[in-house]
């Protein structure tokens, strides 16, 4: 299991699989929790449904994000880590401060 992985170590996530709002907001329930105090959940493709890309693709990462962010204050966005402004993960380097 992912818990017996991380047990006692440190641990950054990225998620990159189905880009559906829903199916990326379960993933930030399921997977924050192994992130280390410190270290990043990185959140791919953030940039559709407008964000700037894909007007048409409707919810997605960044409103995944967004709403997993309302409730969720062990994690903040990190823009430094969106070099020169420019990124596919705009808003998706969220790190742990708890």
């Amino acid at each position: 299991s992912v818990s017996s992985w991380v047990e006692g170590g440190t641990a950054m996530v990225i998620l990159d699989s189905n880009h559906r709002k829903s199916h990326v907001l379960k993933e930030l329930e399921l997977y924050s929790q192994f992130v280390s105090v410190g270290n990043y959940l990185i959140v791919e493709d953030t940039h559709l449904n407008g964000n700037p890309i894909r007007p048409d693709y409707g919810g997605g990462p960044m409103e995944a994000v967004n709403e997993f962010l309302e409730y969720n204050h062990n994690f903040v966005v990190d823009k430094s880590r969106e070099k020169y402004f420019i990124t596919s993960n705009p808003n998706g380097y969220l790190k742990r401060i708890k």
